[in-house]
């Protein structure tokens, strides 16, 4: 008896031994603090006197009264009150309660809600250490007229953390509370040098799909004050559902619906993010879905996916990826916004959030840090939030840069609360984080005509301010905000983007401005008077900040220029009058490139703006690549190229030189997300970019520059009838999308179709923009569309005979370039009723060619963002240069296409090459003789590539057995039209098999898994190839399994199975449980015989059937005891191998099958076992000649 009841805590204690990490321990660390644990009070608050050591976080109002509590007794408390976000309560700063960096302390909060404040359900008061938000989350329900206390312990870091605050969760953003005692004791007991602070955020909730179909919101609210959020029965995606959300009224481009997941979320996994989506106005427009992290100035905004779609796409699904490294302050959404459409109307439909099955990442702490590469040149910085002052991001941080910029909390709109006054609060937390790390910081930015408060320079009614009443906003806001922040900055961006991109006549710069509202108020010399308060503050306090002027676009020469005259004509004039003393001491190269940057046009830009004597900086770099989130090598290739001779560059000027600032630490959190722009990729691994620029010179050695492919899209042959209501013939030309920026700022999009006849070409502009202007006097700065045509598609660097380019605004008032292409041209405008957007058709003639079926010309499409006067942004279909107006070899190309009713059924494309495929064709690649059948409902505008697999690297099948290739393996992407992604049709896929293969099957590609499924396949011995019927596609491949291998691992399980039944005998196990177990058995090899399974496959499946087999056998053991120790330990040494079905155990040397394994049921199975196994081998050996089907 004795033995059997210290047998548990035996193996108990060697679980603990081999498992936990430092043994026993923290068990008995554990026992010790139980037995020997003493608190110090450090701090206690009952607010019986003048408060001292609190403080109010936000806006909350903090006041000492004097009231009766729940039970009627007085007693002082502090109310907590205007509150209007869930972070506004109270904050205990470190310095001035007491603690001490590394020490453990409890934590006791005692309080109650007034009887006559309102609270709602889910509302939670809670504690939590501020910046970092990890390591304390206590919580307690916010109820009317009741108390609440919350307690935990907390290892005080000072490197992460300030102060403890007392706030609320969203739900309680503005119920009031009250504070009866506050205590917080030292824990003597715990080894602060050795512990960790431990993550309190509570195990993720089980998230179930949002489909509207019970009529709620299901937690959806509004971003914004302005858009109404309806559950309503007009559209529906759910299968046999009814209901949808349908989002209207916005008014600003970030304004949508909203939905907090922070519940949802383990921190450090990855989700799984997706929503549908349906466009009702306008007939086109872009749509993102997105997720914030943190509240607040310091959140954190990233884009999972972004499309623009038409409203006759119907429901489309937005989908995509993100690990949560953080949930900053336990505030975590999901939302969808138009980033270019501040009115855009749409329903959603089935969204889900759910943690996919990828690792957690780890840091590659082996890399070379970039701040120690290029120690001796100059700073390597990066923009952050608070999101990227914590946990992994914070590692990776801290050891590649040594400055920072805040990406957006430190904008000019951040610095005033609601009531129009300086409120530096949250500025001030990020920045008291950025100092604990010891980060040099960028100030950015002082003067924007982005995200700033309008009424700074435009009065409520829209008008614009007097020039002295607007000059005085802006000297009182410049030299506040550079005062306040002081020598914690080691400069400022003083005026941002100021310059018009590609100004027409760029020696006049003041005529070069954007014409923004501070412009509009006081007048080109704004810009010079920003400069001189900022230059005031830092003379009146002997502070050493340099002061810059920042831009984007800064490798475009004629922007460059103006940018270079502005600053030569202020530092002289300010020279004149200060001892020969600059104004403007450095130039900010925003360097926002592409891979179609030319790295000459970066250098000649440097070095025009280092001939003025100022330093330069190079502040927000990013280099796209890609799209979809899903970058191609080549891509990847080509973007490491581009960043190696930038370092180049960049390092050859280091002289003049002083920074060099990533914006952002890895492409998941990138503004670009989708274009993977940065030199860590979304799990934060380093990409070759890394490589190229931590050694540009032996990159650039060692690879070859890659000279980006133009975009190729399709032009359908068909004859529209303009008119206000569109020729249906329009919507079978597919859609070719307008959406590469060539400036940083991205506005107006759209999409576009094409057709052709015997005499003219066809366009169809359908742009999303609810803010159309015409007031410039120059014609590219209205809102217009544009079509740029190479009609012998030589790609000159000039305009030749048979080159245009025509442009129509939305007042369908066009112009010419040159100027006699006006003959025969039409065209036709529509604004939307709403105001979102507008439509065009446009119709030229073929001027110099007889255009036929399968020609190409050159070809470009554009959309002009006009605002106030200037132009703010423009998209394209190719060119990202800018310099179509003059050089046709920067557009793309446009095959002419006959209509799909004519396309021929057998089609050869090129491997790797983006093809147009038509309903029942048969598509091989030239050089190959494998077939693809299309099925005859394919989509309309689907695309194919196809690639070929000639290595692959050790491949396995889905029960860990390694396969050996015995045939073609190729990849196959369809790019499915808008509103098609989820079609599966009836492929019908021939591959050739080697002459070496026995028992081939094709397998599918598990790219989560990377394990290859078995699908089968119908064999023809006369042709040698196997064909198999597949909805979908991704990676397909003959393969066969090593059978002798199989063969021996059988032989071991029926052994061990045998070995189990005896014992299952021995100790007392029910006859009729093992008949039925073995009957089960035979049962589901039957079956799998019955089904005619090619061999190989058969044998692997009976493997695993034996396996399972095991398994149930080895549970019911489970249930009986053994009764003697010698049985036991017999048992343990007949038990002993191992079961994972990917290995051969060798049986012990000179054993014999027990005694009982003559009984009935074991020679019945050992029988009907060997049976299954010598069929299932004679089938695979007399298999080959014949044709073997495989369902």
């Amino acid at each position: 008896m004795l033995r059997n009841k210290t047998k548990p805590s035996l193996i108990y204690l060697l679980i603990v031994l081999l498992v936990l990490p430092n043994g026993l321990k923290p068990l008995l660390k554990l026992q010790a603090q139980d037995q020997t644990s003493q608190f110090t009070t450090i701090f206690q608050e009952d607010f019986a006197t003048e408060l001292e050591s609190v403080s109010h976080s936000g806006e909350a109002n903090l006041e000492r009264v004097k009231r009766e509590d729940n039970s009627g007794s007085e007693q002082y408390a502090l109310h907590v009150s205007n509150r209007s976000a869930n972070w506004h309560g109270v904050d205990l700063r470190f310095s001035s309660i007491g603690l001490e960096d590394g020490a453990t302390y409890k934590i006791t909060v005692n309080g109650f809600i007034d009887a006559d404040e309102h609270t709602d359900p889910g509302a939670l008061v809670l504690v939590q250490n501020i910046e970092s938000y990890q390591g304390l989350y206590l919580n307690a329900p916010m109820e009317q007229g009741k108390p609440f206390t919350l307690t935990g312990t907390y290892q005080a870091d000072f490197s992460k953390d300030e102060a403890i605050r007392i706030q609320s969760n969203d739900v309680g953003r503005e119920v009031s509370f009250n504070l009866t005692e506050i205590v917080i004791e030292q824990d003597n007991s715990v080894d602060n040098e050795t512990e960790n602070p431990v993550d309190q955020h509570p195990p993720a909730e089980s998230f179930k799909i949002i489909d509207f179909e019970d009529g709620e919101l299901q937690g959806f609210e509004p971003r914004g004050s302005s858009e109404h959020l309806t559950v309503t029965d007009e559209a529906n995606y759910t299968e046999d559902g009814q209901y949808a959300l349908k989002v209207e009224g916005r008014s600003n481009t970030w304004h949508g619906p909203s939905l907090r997941v922070e519940p949802f979320i383990n921190l450090g996994k990855e989700y799984q993010i997706s929503a549908w989506i349906k466009l009702i106005s306008p007939e086109s427009s872009q749509l993102q879905l997105s997720t914030q992290i943190g509240s607040g100035d310091g959140a954190s905004y990233n884009t999972i996916d972004s499309k623009v779609i038409t409203s006759e796409d119907g429901w489309v699904k937005f989908a995509g990826t993100y690990r949560y490294n953080s949930i900053g302050n336990e505030y975590v959404t999901i939302y969808i916004e138009s980033a270019n459409n501040s009115q855009a109307s749409f329903y959603i439909d089935d969204i889900v959030f759910t943690e996919t099955d990828a690792d957690e990442i780890e840091l590659e702490t082996d890399l070379q840090p970039l701040k120690e590469v290029y120690a001796d040149y100059f700073l390597i910085g990066n923009a952050v939030s608070i999101s990227d002052l914590v946990g992994q991001r914070l590692d990776l941080l801290n050891m590649h840069h040594n400055l920072v910029t805040a990406e957006n909390a430190m904008k000019p709109s951040y610095a005033y609360n609601t009531a129009r006054q300086f409120d530096f609060q949250a500025q001030d937390e990020l920045v008291n984080l950025i100092q604990q790390q010891d980060l040099a910081l960028h100030g950015h930015v002082l003067i924007w005509h982005q995200q700033t408060a309008e009424w700074l320079h435009t009065s409520d009614d829209g008008l614009v301010l007097s020039r002295e009443e607007a000059l005085a906003n802006l000297r009182k806001h410049v030299k506040t905000t550079v005062e306040h922040f002081g020598e914690q900055v080691i400069s400022w961006d003083v005026v941002n983007e100021a310059m018009n991109d590609n100004p027409a006549n760029p020696a006049d710069w003041r005529a070069s401005l954007r014409q923004s509202g501070w412009y509009q108020a006081i007048g080109a010399d704004y810009i010079k008077e920003a400069f001189i308060a900022a230059q005031e503050v830092i003379n009146e306090n002997n502070w050493d900040i340099s002061l810059y002027y920042n831009d984007y676009n800064d490798d475009n020469q004629n922007k460059a220029e103006a940018i270079y005259q502005m600053v030569k004509e202020i530092n002289q004039e300010y020279a004149k009058e200060h001892n020969g003393e600059q104004l403007i001491d450095g130039i900010g190269m925003q360097g926002h490139y592409n891979l179609n940057t030319n790295p000459e046009n970066v250098r000649l830009s440097l070095e025009k703006f280092i001939s003025l004597g100022v330093e330069v900086g190079v502040t927000e770099l990013d280099v796209t690549a890609g799209g979809e989130h899903a970058p191609t090598e080549r891509e990847l290739q080509a973007q490491a190229y581009l960043y190696a001779r930038l370092f180049q560059l960049y390092r050859e000027h280091a002289a003049h030189i002083s920074r060099v600032t990533f914006w952002g630490l890895n492409d998941a959190t990138s503004w670009r997300s989708a274009q993977n722009p940065l030199l860590f990729d979304r799990n934060l691994q380093a990409k070759p970019a890394y490589y190229a620029v931590i050694d540009p010179d032996r990159f650039i050695e060692e690879h070859e520059a890659d000279e980006q492919e133009a975009n190729l899209d399709y032009a359908l042959y068909g004859t529209p009838k303009f008119g206000a209501e569109l020729d249906s013939v329009w919507f079978d030309a597919p859609v070719l999308p307008i959406n590469r920026y060539q400036m940083a700022w991205q506005g107006a999009s759209g999409t576009a179709r094409v057709l052709w006849d015997e005499a003219y070409l066809y366009v169809l502009f359908q742009v999303s923009d609810s803010e159309l202007d015409a007031s410039s006097e120059n014609a590219w700065e209205h809102d217009s569309v544009e079509v740029f045509v190479d009609e012998n598609n030589e790609k000159t660097s000039f305009y030749q005979a048979d080159d245009g380019q025509y442009r129509v605004n939305f007042l369908n008032e066009a112009t010419f370039n040159p100027a006699e292409l006006e003959a025969s041209f039409e065209s036709l405008t529509h604004v939307n009723e709403d105001g979102n957007g507008y439509t065009v058709q446009m119709k030229m003639p073929f001027r110099t060619i007889e255009p036929v079926a399968d020609q190409i010309i050159g070809f470009d499409l554009q959309i002009n963002d006009g605002h106030n006067g200037s132009r703010q942004s423009i998209a394209t279909w190719n060119d990202l240069s800018g310099q179509g107006f003059q050089d046709t070899s920067v557009f793309g190309h446009l095959k002419l296409l006959q209509d799909s009713e004519n396309q021929d059924l057998y089609v050869t494309i090129n491997e790797n090459e983006q093809t147009p495929v038509f309903p029942s064709q048969t598509i091989t690649v030239r050089g190959y003789h494998f077939t693809l059948a299309l099925p005859a409902d394919l989509p309309p505008h689907t695309t194919i590539t196809i690639n070929v697999l000639d290595q692959l690297d050790n491949p396995i099948s889905a029960q860990g057995l390694p396969l050996i290739k015995r045939g073609d393996v190729i990849d196959v992407k369809l790019e499915l039209p808008t509103g098609y992604e989820a079609y599966q049709g009836e492929f019908i896929l021939t591959l050739d098999i080697d002459s070496l293969a026995k028992s081939p099957v094709i397998y599918y590609l598990n790219e989560q898994m990377n394990q290859w499924q078995f699908k089968g396949g119908v064999i023809d011995p006369t042709s040698d190839t196997i064909s198999l019927e597949v909805p979908s596609f991704s990676s397909y491949g003959v393969f066969e399994l090593n059978v002798d291998q199989i063969v021996a691992d059988l032989e071991t399980r029926l052994e061990q199975l045998i070995k189990l039944v005896a014992q299952f005998e021995r100790h007392g196990g029910a006859i009729t449980e093992l008949s039925q177990q073995i009957e089960e058995f035979k049962q589901e090899v039957n079956q799998l015989i019955e089904q005619d399974e090619q061999l190989s496959h058969l044998l692997a499946t009976l493997l695993n059937q034996v396996a399972n087999l095991e398994e149930r056998l080895t549970e019911e053991l489970n249930k009986v005891t053994p009764v003697d120790p010698n049985e036991a330990q017999r048992d343990e040494l007949e038990t002993s191998t191992p079961k994972s079905t990917d290995s051969v155990v060798a049986g012990q040397d000179g054993e014999r099958l027990p005694d009982t394994a003559t009984t009935l049921y074991n020679w019945l199975f050992l029988g009907s076992a060997i049976m299954l196994l010598g069929i299932a081998s004679y089938r695979y050996q007399s298999k080959k000649s014949k044709r073997v089907e495989i369902e």
